[in-house]
């Protein structure tokens, strides 16, 4: 009888687990991308450099990444598969719309007279 109320316990706590764990999962937005710049101390093409890191705090996968970076531009170069600005020239996708992934960094440098506030815009979620 003991070892039957004991399994009767492990399933209850292990269903507890499982249903939290997802409730999280339904939870994910764009807000769990933290966007974080800091100046650099360096010059490039006579502008400061900025460096930018795109951090995915949610458990679920985002995909199509979108910044508001309206003019954006760059004395320096920026690999276009890390960030691009769009044919709108008001964002630019990251990470070349490929997934980022739980606690993936995506990281570039710039280098503007002006520093781009680069807010996040949209993305897709893709929680399995």
């Amino acid at each position: 009888m003991e070892a039957k109320m004991m399994r009767i316990f492990a399933m209850l706590m292990l269903f507890g687990l499982c249903s939290r764990g997802n409730a999280e999962l339904r939870e994910c937005t764009l807000s769990d991308l933290h966007v974080t710049q800091t100046a650099t101390g360096k010059n490039a093409g006579g502008n400061p450099e900025y460096a930018v890191e795109v951090e995915n705090k949610c458990i679920c996968t985002q995909t199509d990444v979108k910044l508001l970076a309206p003019g954006f531009k760059s004395s320096e170069p920026v690999d276009p598969n890390v960030f691009r600005p769009d044919a709108d020239g008001k964002l630019g996708t990251l990470n070349n719309g490929s997934p980022v992934y739980y606690g993936d960094k995506i990281k570039f440098n710039y280098a503007s007279a002006t520093k781009f506030s680069l807010a996040l815009f949209s993305s897709s979620v893709a929680c399995s």
